[in-house]
């Protein structure tokens, strides 16, 4: 019987091992194994992922350390098909198969045995992507087709053909919202969709609603892509060009913070999820610039890097919506989890990026005002960063603002509040609102 291996996750602190390990996959897979030297780290992708072919320990000098990984290991060993643990201590478990630290060379004759009955890797098939991502090319390299049945599919874009508007037209006309490609391409594909929408960002509008329309487009489509075609922590740096943007938007605009603010608030043709991450951030600079932090440029990054993707690992727009505890009652067990949980599975797809701001994955495990990310907590912890209840008040007053858009931001502003008053955020309210006396945005009629 043959099986398909598609992800070797490894734990291991010797650099001579690490390198043998990417070598020996490579070369009989073309697999590359993700590595870590990081116990939290590795743990982090442990919990991020549903399921792992290949897990490999090596273990570490520190005892300590080592426990806490087999702990890991052991919880989720459901859902590991292969457990293998260089060490010079004893089995404790019949699914994990111990080699000695020194043999090396016989792990690596039963990692190669692994591969060897495994089924080719999954170079051949199709994978699917939106119809709308096809708006940022004239033409592609590569075939596109409709799925017809499971197993048939249909030519419907020959290679090099030009794509424009009537060609996304026709296919939604008729209910086609996905075309397929070869999985061969899917790399090839990314990398030109990822410099496209960049691209995109980075051009010279002649107005802000022109602007706003573009990032906002890139920001939807990578939503779409990230569910589509994974590259999860890869992903984000389709949105760098949107945060340099928004930041520098921000950073510029307290001026015309009123005319922005409304602008954001009755855009009914941007969608819900992208008013809620710009006003946010918009709002959460306000009450940095009324507190006088220093640094601000880089608070105002860090803080619109965790409103763009704090609720990123949301499976639906609609689940936005929920933001208090006693709303999951009316939802599934898996829909509770998923929203349970967002918060923590954002931070960790952020701590994957290596350019993220630092600090960004911990604020946004915090953007519910839980310590550990999990649930939506009727107590917000006293004991979270500055920045991530600059963070939580901000997004509450924006969506507060945007569900009620037909009322005055300040009135608005005055119910919510109530609502906050003797926690740990109302002292971020009122800064808020101080900024809008500044700004001006208390005045009947200024929005």
């Amino acid at each position: 019987m043959t099986e398909n291996i598609s992800q070797v996750l490894a734990f291991t602190q010797r650099l001579e091992f690490k390198t043998l390990l990417e070598i020996e996959s490579k070369e009989m897979s073309g697999l590359n194994p993700v590595i870590f030297n990081s116990a939290l780290e590795f743990k982090n992708m442990l919990n991020l992922l549903d399921s792992v072919d290949v897990l490999i320990i090596d273990e570490p000098k520190d005892n300590v350390i080592f426990l806490s990984l087999i702990s890991e290991v052991l919880a989720r060993k459901a859902s590991i098909k292969k457990i293998y643990l260089l060490s010079n201590g004893e089995t404790f478990d019949p699914k994990v198969k111990v080699f000695p630290q020194q043999d090396v060379t016989g792990f690596v004759q039963e990692f190669k045995t692994v591969f060897a009955s495994a089924a080719p890797p999954a170079t051949e098939g199709y994978i699917s992507i939106p119809v709308s991502t096809l708006k940022y090319f004239n033409v592609l390299p590569f075939d596109l087709y409709v799925k017809i049945s499971n197993d048939k599919y249909v030519k419907r874009i020959p290679a090099h053909e030009g794509i424009d508007a009537s060609t996304l037209k026709s296919f939604i006309s008729r209910g086609i919202l996905e075309l397929y490609f070869d999985k061969k391409f899917n790399r090839d594909f990314s990398s030109m969709l990822i410099n496209n929408m960049i691209n995109k960002v980075e051009t010279e509008y002649t107005t802000l609603d022109e602007k706003l329309l573009a990032i906002e487009d890139v920001y939807v489509t990578t939503l779409d892509i990230v569910t589509k075609l994974g590259f999860k922590p890869r992903i984000i740096q389709v949105c760098e060009s949107v945060l340099n943007q928004i930041s520098e938007d921000v950073a510029g605009g307290k001026d015309n913070f009123a005319k922005y603010m409304d602008q954001l608030r009755t855009q009914k043709n941007l969608s819900f999820h992208y008013r809620l991450m710009e006003l946010t951030g918009f709002i959460s600079t306000q009450m940095l610039d009324q507190m006088g932090e220093q640094n601000i440029r880089d608070k105002i990054r860090k803080l619109i890097f965790a409103s763009m993707f704090c609720d990123y690992t949301l499976k639906s727009t609609d689940q936005i919506h929920i933001r208090r505890f006693d709303q999951l009652a009316r939802l599934s067990v898996e829909e509770q989890k998923i929203i349970s949980e967002h918060a923590l599975k954002a931070s960790e797809l952020v701590n994957q990026y290596q350019s993220a701001p630092y600090e960004a994955s911990l604020i946004i495990k915090q953007h519910h005002g839980s310590l550990t990310g999990v649930g939506l907590p009727l107590l917000i912890s006293s004991k979270i960063l500055p920045l991530s209840k600059c963070l939580i008040t901000a997004q509450e007053i924006s969506y507060q603002i945007l569900m009620e858009s037909g009322r005055h931001p300040m009135d608005v502003l005055s119910d919510i509040k109530l609502k906050f008053i003797d926690t740990p955020l109302e002292d971020f309210f009122v800064l808020f609102e101080e900024s809008c006396k500044t700004n001006n945005l208390d005045k009947p009629g200024t929005v």
